[in-house]
């Protein structure tokens, strides 16, 4: 079943459908915490649900880019370069979010990520995210919890090994 929301943004009325299943995966992620459902609908209305085929970067190390992108479904993997290779650092699964310290720090991308599944995706911009000020107070919050998570995790594994 779809569930559709209306708001009016910068003299623009947006109607926005989402299924009641994405609806309650994306009122549930960490990184959408403390949005309201009509805060939520108006980030939805300029976001764009994607889909990738298995071994299809998503992003590339040392790109540039301004988007923040959620995993909704399937699988990927976070690679940084290393000595000539590729290093896995992390292996995504649905409700995980990547692209965030390009969008904080506006430089090039950090790492790589790549589908290992097919993957359905959401992409937000970040210079609409921007735009949106109370929501961008609550979206740069969730974020920096997240990376604060990531930041104690890869020092417990740089300190116990």
């Amino acid at each position: 079943m779809a569930i559709a929301a209306q708001f009016h943004f910068k003299d623009k009325a947006m109607t926005v459908y989402l299924d009641s299943n994405t609806r309650e995966l994306l009122l549930r992620l960490k990184l959408f915490q403390g949005l309201n459902e009509l805060e939520l609908a108006m980030l939805m209305g300029e976001a764009e649900f994607m889909q990738c085929e298995i071994g299809t970067y998503i992003i590339r190390e040392g790109e540039q880019g301004h988007e923040l992108f959620v995993l909704l479904a399937g699988q990927a993997r976070i690679t940084k370069r290393s000595f000539g290779g590729q290093r896995v650092i992390k292996i995504l699964n649905p409700g995980e979010c990547f692209g965030e310290m390009s969008l904080i720090d506006c430089r090039s991308r950090s790492a790589s990520v790549k589908g290992t599944t097919h993957c359905k995706l959401l992409r937000l911009n970040g210079d609409y995210v921007m735009s949106l000020p109370e929501i961008s107070a609550k979206i740069f919050r969730n974020m920096a919890i997240l990376l604060s998570q990531k930041l104690r995790k890869a020092n417990e594994i740089l300190t116990l090994g």
